[in-house]
């Protein structure tokens, strides 16, 4: 039998600049330095086995995002010390980084990351409301076209079927619900770039905008 802890966490500033291969290592050092009893792979150069449900990208914050530890064998034999891990972890991560919860849980059925299906996003800068209403009004059978970088090139795509809902909480603060996770992922910065393009939102105001996931929807669509 095999276990894994599992971390509900969230991410601030300043750690909302950390690449997802920093947040990696981050996380693999804290783990080590907290006395958690991780796994290791295999190999010339064994690294701490951690999976991310869905990584995150640069400048966007989360609320509620979630991350497996998987535990070596020994941690089956012995009482479950998921709170006494989690305020471990907590002092020994960075500023900007925190974990709310532990849990240990079965390594059966699918993975973490297949799970995820859809993603909340809080997106917050001027003018967000009035855009997103301009573009509320394009006809329902008129795509919303984004520039997607993939393997160095640029591919048109259109972002609106990745679109749940959304609403306008205040002037400057839209919410989304998107699909997300390895099948299909909007990405934050393409439903902006759209709203600029056909919303009217002001270039910098975009690209000034603070997007936070709030949450991960795991195993069913919201």
């Amino acid at each position: 039998m095999t276990l894994s802890l599992r971390l509900a966490y969230a991410r601030r500033e300043p750690a909302i600049w950390l690449a997802h291969l920093d947040m990696m290592r981050t996380f693999e050092r804290s783990v080590r330095r907290a006395g958690i009893p991780v796994a290791y792979s295999g190999g010339y150069n064994p690294r701490p086995q951690l999976a991310f449900a869905l990584p995150v990208g640069v400048g966007i914050a989360t609320e509620a995002d979630w991350l497996d530890v998987r535990l070596d064998e020994a941690a089956a034999d012995h009482d479950d010390q998921s709170a006494l891990w989690c305020a471990q972890l907590n002092r020994h991560l960075p500023p900007g980084l925190a974990v709310h919860s532990a849990s240990r849980v079965l390594d059966t059925g699918p993975s973490l990351m297949s799970r995820v299906q859809a993603a909340d996003y809080r997106l917050q800068t001027p003018g967000l409301a009035a855009a997103a209403d301009q573009l509320r009004q394009t006809a329902e059978d008129s795509p919303w076209i984004a520039d997607k970088n993939s393997k160095g090139r640029l591919v048109k795509t259109d972002i609106r079927p990745l679109v749940l809902r959304w609403q306008t909480e205040a002037a400057d603060t839209l919410l989304v619900t998107a699909l997300a996770g390895s099948r299909q992922n909007l990405r934050p910065d393409l439903l902006l770039q759209v709203l600029t393009a056909r919303g009217g939102l002001d270039e910098l105001a975009a690209a000034d905008c603070q997007v936070t996931r709030t949450r991960l929807w795991l195993d069913t669509l919201p």
